[in-house]
């Protein structure tokens, strides 16, 4: 009897362990629980090129990031084996069903598609050569636009790359597309996040999860694992999904947020006030926030929402927003960020044409230095101010390349005349027009002069040819120039500064000096009659020396006059005439800064110039350029 008591106590007591462990494991699982059960599964589709039974280059791809919850295999006991639960999501796949002649058509589409590529990347990858020709490390901005021409460089590789695959294929006999699935869960393991391969072992009945399992098979330190049962097929909907919608899956889209961010059960409008860990704070029926807190801050990666209503991804320390990304209407933003979710220091703007600025932000504004270009646009290097684009402001210092030009004026002054040494030319003085910011003292050596020779068809400049023996004695850069006149025939002046100018090996390319005013251009007939003479002339110079002469203008004249001449601006070098704070925004070889500038060695106002560029450039351009 008390034997069968004994065996009666012990069923029972067997009866109930396993009771109670059923229901505890089948309760519905604590936050907590569910916090350490979650991951992202990254699924990323590759269409590859296949051409007479060869593959020759994955052609596109799409990558979805849908959340996850690590499962059990079995009902009751801890049984993972590195075996996850993720939403079903179908991606549409159009490009395998494609017949062959369906194959080449999207082929040269994706050609045509590439060729357009090919030819906006060309135009920035000039453009920034020629940047990075005239600028030198000494430049604000110079090594992030560097590392943005790298980058573009790296970028037309591919696409050279990827259009000879293309051509090739459509010589094949047999082409077609095949479709390749990879699964990636993606978890945080410390403060790194770890990524390891999946195979898919199936869909549920209803097609809403899917079953996966990571190689090793193994549950990753720190986690745990749900049981499945009795409510499988709800997991993904109800635990990952709540109070979220389309929100969710957008911000799920972006690999960066922490795989834990928007997993927290709903309810809790109000936080404790010391809490530490996952949260989400509502803002009404809006997400304000949901990520990593410590002690009651934003600390770690979250994503927030705006006053606009945008939500974005971004990394807090101390409640401080000090990075984050975000995407609305002008493209994708990705830089410093302050406490509202606007742009504020440094950071990166791309839109959809491509089109890209880098720079300094003030609440949501360009502001301060930063870069611009694109696909059809001009690099845009300098200071920003309210969104508008003001200009390069240089910082003169003593690697720059500096010279003078000079005429009668340096001689005479009133009824005195005066000579000019120019075996002791410094230039201790850049003039007071504008605002200049001066690196050091401004003490620089003139390294290049210009000396006018001629105007029209009878002017001649008397103390030009000793100004040009003594120049070059001293060692100077030398060249001439001829002040243009809108009253005599073209190829007259030329004939005239031909014969009445000095050119030896060496000296820099000849300069003609076109600056007439509009009532002087209408007088002879117009922008396309003067735009004739100047071609006239500059072809007839060319033909002499055998360079290439450089027009020098002002800034109004390029700005209302060079426009209708896109021949001359292509293939002739300019020199700009232009005494405000910033730097022209035109591709030139001289910049005459300042009219007032001082010179030891030359009395009175001198004309001071910087040459566009560095040293290198400046030798570069003294091999090409120059009178052979």
């Amino acid at each position: 009897m008390k034997t069968s008591k004994i065996r009666w106590c012990a069923i029972l007591l067997a009866i109930s362990a396993v009771l109670a462990l059923a229901c505890w494991w089948c309760w519905p699982p604590s936050e907590e629980r569910v916090g350490k059960s979650l991951a992202i599964v990254r699924h990323t589709v590759c269409y590859t090129l296949e051409a007479d039974g060869c593959q020759q280059r994955v052609v596109e791809c799409d990558t979805l990031y849908t959340p996850a919850a690590w499962i059990n295999r079995w009902l009751l006991l801890p049984s993972c084996r590195g075996l996850l639960a993720a939403p079903y999501v179908q991606l549409t796949d159009t490009l395998t069903t494609y017949t062959p002649e369906q194959v080449r058509q999207w082929v040269e589409k994706r050609r045509q598609d590439l060729g357009q590529q090919m030819a906006g990347r060309q135009r920035e990858a000039a453009n920034l050569a020629y940047y990075l020709k005239v600028h030198g490390v000494q430049d604000e901005g110079y090594h992030e636009i560097a590392d943005y021409a790298r980058h573009v460089t790296n970028c037309l590789d591919s696409l050279h790359v990827i259009d000879s695959m293309l051509g090739k294929a459509l010589l094949a006999s047999r082409v077609a597309i095949r479709r390749q699935d990879r699964y990636e869960v993606v978890y945080d393991e410390g403060d790194k996040q770890v990524y390891r391969v999946c195979t898919l072992q199936g869909v549920s009945s209803d097609s809403s999860y899917v079953r996966l399992r990571v190689h090793p098979e193994a549950l990753p330190m720190g986690a745990v694992a749900l049981s499945m049962w009795p409510w499988a097929d709800s997991i993904p909907r109800r635990l990952l999904f709540t109070r979220f919608g389309d929100k969710a899956r957008l911000a799920l889209r972006i690999p960066q947020i922490s795989n834990r961010l928007v997993f927290c059960s709903p309810g809790h409008d109000s936080l404790p006030l010391r809490h530490t860990g996952y949260w989400i704070c509502y803002r009404q029926d809006t997400v304000a926030y949901a990520g990593m807190w410590k002690n009651g801050l934003r600390e770690g990666r979250g994503v927030a929402t705006d006053s606009a209503g945008h939500m974005f991804q971004g990394l807090f320390v101390a409640d401080t927003l000090v990075y984050g990304v975000r995407t609305d209407g002008r493209g994708v933003y990705r830089g410093a960020m302050d406490c509202h979710g606007r742009a504020m220091g440094h950071g990166t703007l791309t839109d959809s044409l491509g089109n890209r600025y880098e720079g300094k932000w003030t609440a949501d504004r360009r502001n301060g230095f930063g870069y611009a270009i694109g696909p059809q646009t001009w690099l845009r290097a300098g200071d920003w101010q309210d969104d508008t684009y003001r200009g390069e402001r240089m910082t003169y210092h003593s690697e720059r390349i500096y010279g003078i030009d000079v005429s009668r004026f340096q001689h005479e002054i009133g009824r005195k005349r005066y000579a000019i040494h120019w075996n002791r030319l410094r230039i201790t003085h850049l003039g007071t027009l504008s605002r200049k910011t001066v690196s050091g003292k401004v003490d620089y050596p003139v390294s290049f002069a210009y000396i006018k020779s001629t105007e029209g068809i009878s002017v001649r400049n008397k103390y030009y040819a000793a100004d040009y023996r003594m120049a070059r004695k001293a060692g100077i850069h030398t060249g001439s120039y001829h002040f243009f006149s809108t009253t005599s025939a073209a190829d007259a002046q030329a004939r005239h500064f031909v014969k009445h100018t000095s050119f030896s090996k060496g000296d820099l390319p000849p300069v003609l000096d076109v600056e007439p005013s509009d009532a002087q251009i209408r007088k002879m007939g117009g922008p396309e009659v003067l735009w004739k003479h100047v071609g006239v002339w500059l072809s007839m110079v060319e033909k002499h020396c055998g360079v290439r002469p450089v027009l020098y203008i002002s800034q109004t004249f390029v700005n209302r006059y060079l426009p209708l001449a896109p021949d001359i601006r292509q293939h002739y070098r300019v020199w700009i005439a232009r005494y405000g704070e910033y730097k022209p925004d035109i591709r030139l070889t001289y910049w005459q800064l300042s009219p007032d500038g001082k010179v030891d060695g030359i009395t009175g106002d001198v004309d001071i110039n910087v040459f566009n560029g560095f040293h290198n450039a400046f030798e570069e351009f003294l091999e090409q350029e120059c009178i052979p």
